[in-house]
């Protein structure tokens, strides 16, 4: 009985058998080299290049965070801005030895003493038929005496200026003197307003009564002049005269005169 003919390499010659039972790698046979490994892949050091770059201006931006600015302020006395963490936070110091700063003065006056020291919004003045009242405008320098001197309860009107049914007119006679500096030159039939028993008011009206000379529209009185003239108004029949209110400017002026009529 023959026995299978051994490998052979190609020089003819049979490699070593293995010992019975050996299980571990096989020994090359002659002539016979294993394959070389590759070798093993180059490392990158693009990584640490990009954190080098990164990391150090941080680092230089961190230190120069850090550094604290002394300033003068106008007042002579200096402030330490630090910026390490907070850049807008700002610790005010003095120098050693200055004195603190002056307190300001609350030169606000109180709410009382600031309504005392503002003019009134309306100022009213009273007096009866026969009186005067002197009474300013809103030019400083204007300042006139109003007389009420008498009142025509009813007027008569001329034959165009005859009142509605039912109404009657109705003549209140001043006289303005000027007891300022600067001229009068207004309409006084503006600034008058009468008013009834039960609050209705009633303004003037352009007709004209035969009891008295109306101002004509307007009139201009200067310094130590006056005027006298009648302001008609016309009022329902069963109307009770109670008061005339009269204020300089067209009536726009802060003062008011009343008289009182009953």
């Amino acid at each position: 009985m023959g026995y299978p003919s051994q490998p052979q390499d190609p020089y003819g010659q049979q490699p070593p058998s293995q010992p019975y039972g050996y299980s571990g790698p096989q020994q090359p046979g002659y002539g016979y080299q294993p394959p070389t490994p590759p070798p093993p892949p180059k490392r990158s050091n693009l990584g640490l290049i990009l954190a080098l770059a990164i990391g150090i201006p941080l680092l230089l931006l961190g230190g120069c965070a850090a550094v604290v600015l002394v300033l003068a302020d106008s007042g002579g006395r200096e402030s330490i801005v630090t910026e390490a963490d907070s850049p807008n936070m700002t610790v005010p110091s003095r120098a050693p030895g200055s004195s603190p700063p002056a307190a300001v003065e609350n030169t606000t006056a109180p709410p009382q003493q600031q309504e005392q020291s503002e003019p009134a919004q309306q100022e009213q003045l009273t007096a009866t038929v026969g009186g005067s009242i002197t009474l300013e405008g809103m030019d400083p320098g204007l300042k006139m005496q109003v007389t009420v001197t008498r009142v025509v309860d009813p007027a008569t009107g001329d034959q165009f200026s005859k009142p509605q049914t039912g109404n009657r007119l109705v003549a209140v006679e001043l006289t303005l003197a000027n007891a300022g500096d600067a001229v009068y030159s207004d309409s006084p039939t503006n600034g008058a307003m009468l008013i009834d028993g039960e609050g209705q008011q009633y303004r003037t009206t352009f007709r004209t009564v035969q009891e008295g000379q109306s101002f004509g529209g307007s009139a201009t009185i200067n310094k130590g002049d006056s005027r006298k003239g009648v302001i008609v108004f016309e009022v329902p029949e069963g109307a009770k005269l109670a008061k005339l209110q009269f204020g300089l400017d067209s009536g726009f002026a802060k003062q008011k005169g009343e008289w009182t009529l009953s």
